[in-house]
């Protein structure tokens, strides 16, 4: 089987495809400090009270859109001079869907600093990634990373856009420095687990998966990823379970993924079982062969 038969299908078009749970200040996240995309319910939560924008833009992650959108609205006098403001509508217009609305707000904060101009140029590659215009998302994180060069997510969403068309060299040199900064941190883990993968080179792929812990290993992308390299290593029983155990999940290219390798999987250990019933077969004939001589 080709490995990017799998690969292919899959984009990890951002951290914020798959919720954690951790603290806001968890030394093994290494977004926490410019984006809300990978905060679970128990995260966002923990944002203070006392920090409106924060707060209401961890609300609208939550889904609550029209009550979040109209707290932000109503505050214009006091915050129209904050850059983030304007970011954070734009933001939570996103998140509704409304793109449109979210480049009106987007506007007025391309006018801040450098690393919000960073944010809105990275938020739009996510668009263009989602529409699969890829051509027109690698320019756009190309701009944001050379616009703040210490951000990190940028140069994670750009990496994923590497592996997916195979060029891993530069999304290894991308992904390194962030995991030697983040050891822990399971998206950093599995971007490069699947570079390794990609790359063929298995040894290093299983040094990878065995960071994840239990409960990491149900997480969908993640089983998927593992259980194709039990799968690549004929370590078939192995990729059976960890599949067996994966989260549901409504990313159809994650579930499709998986309901490929998992039947791909199921005709290798049929194909072991036939061959261990025709070995056994042929040996109790040759012992019934020995029990009938003189």
């Amino acid at each position: 089987m080709k490995i990017l038969t799998i690969i292919s299908l899959l984009l990890l078009a951002s951290c914020g495809s798959h919720k954690i749970v951790s603290k806001l200040d968890n030394n093994d996240d290494a977004f926490s400090n410019e984006s809300f995309m990978r905060f679970g319910h128990t995260r966002l939560t923990q944002v203070n009270e006392n920090e409106f924008l924060k707060k209401e833009l961890s609300n609208c992650y939550r889904g609550s859109f029209s009550t979040s959108l109209k707290s932000l609205q109503d505050k214009l006098g006091e915050y129209k001079s904050n850059e983030k403001y304007w970011l954070y509508i734009g933001i939570c217009y996103q998140l509704y869907g409304s793109q449109l609305k979210a480049n009106f707000y987007y506007d007025y904060a391309l006018s801040g600093s450098k690393y919000t101009q960073a944010a809105i140029l990275n938020n739009k590659a996510l668009v263009a990634m989602k529409a699969r215009n890829f051509d027109d998302a690698y320019p756009l994180l190309e701009k944001s990373i050379k616009l703040a060069p210490t951000s990190n997510v940028p140069k994670y969403n750009l990496a994923q856009l590497y592996i997916k068309f195979n060029h891993l060299e530069k999304a290894r040199s991308l992904i390194t420095p962030l995991v030697r900064k983040n050891q822990g941190d399971v998206d950093l883990i599995l971007s490069m687990m699947t570079i390794e993968i990609a790359s063929k080179d298995y040894k290093r792929a299983s040094y990878w998966a065995g960071k994840f812990n239990s409960k990491q290993l149900t997480r969908e992308d993640i089983s998927l990823y593992v259980a194709l390299l039990y799968y690549e290593l004929g370590n078939y029983a192995e990729a059976k379970e960890i599949i067996g155990k994966q989260r549901a999940t409504i990313i159809d290219e994650i579930a499709t993924a998986s309901r490929e390798l998992n039947k791909k999987i199921d005709i290798e250990l049929e194909r072991i079982k036939e061959e261990k019933d025709s070995k056994d077969a042929n040996i109790k004939k040759g012992v019934n062969r020995v029990a009938v001589k003189n």
